[in-house]
């Protein structure tokens, strides 16, 4: 399914293609089974980045539709740069402060699932542990817990259902809310 930002989908693509390359690379050696355990901690990364990115762009723009004045965005702007952990609690935090929306409807109506949620938060977390891990690679290589192969394709989906989900909110200028 195509986001309606177009955006997202720019955003999605890249993050694809790097996945397709990291599980077509042939673990034939020592050195390509290290440089897989490498890219296994760069998808997490980017796959962290693209959720935030797509979080921060979609609160932005749904307050533009909502008809939020230069001033309001600039403020917006500032606050959503404090966005780095975008685990689900955060997420729909920052969609109650800035839009006023919670984004449990969409759990509650079935839209998206308690699994997603928790593969989401996982994705989120692998990052996050290799991020602050040690400065020394090794350290990475040995302690990295996920792999682009057997984890990430039942991780992601979860992460894009959400998306989707936020992706497709709409607003209501009669009773100035969001909806889905």
């Amino acid at each position: 399914m195509a986001f309606n930002c177009a955006d997202i989908n720019t955003f999605k693509a890249d993050l694809d293609t790097n996945v397709t390359v990291v599980q077509n690379l042939k673990k034939d050696s020592h050195a390509s089974i290290k440089i897989q355990s490498l890219l296994n901690i760069t998808i997490y990364t980017l796959a962290t980045r693209f959720l935030e990115g797509s979080v921060k762009l979609l609160i932005y723009n749904c307050a533009i539709i909502r008809g939020d004045d230069a001033a309001k965005l600039s403020v917006l702007e500032t606050e959503l740069k404090k966005i780095n952990n975008p685990e689900y609690n955060n997420i729909r935090d920052k969609f109650i402060e800035h839009l006023g929306y919670d984004i449990t409807n969409g759990l509650n109506a079935n839209l998206f699932s308690q699994t997603d949620i928790s593969f989401l938060n996982e994705i989120v977390k692998n990052r996050h542990r290799n991020v602050h891990a040690t400065n020394d690679p090794s350290d990475w290589y040995n302690k990295n817990l996920k792999d682009v192969i057997s984890d990430f394709p039942k991780e992601y989906p979860g992460l894009i259902k959400i998306l989707e989900y936020l992706d497709n909110l709409k607003f209501d200028s009669v009773n100035n809310c969001f909806t889905h």
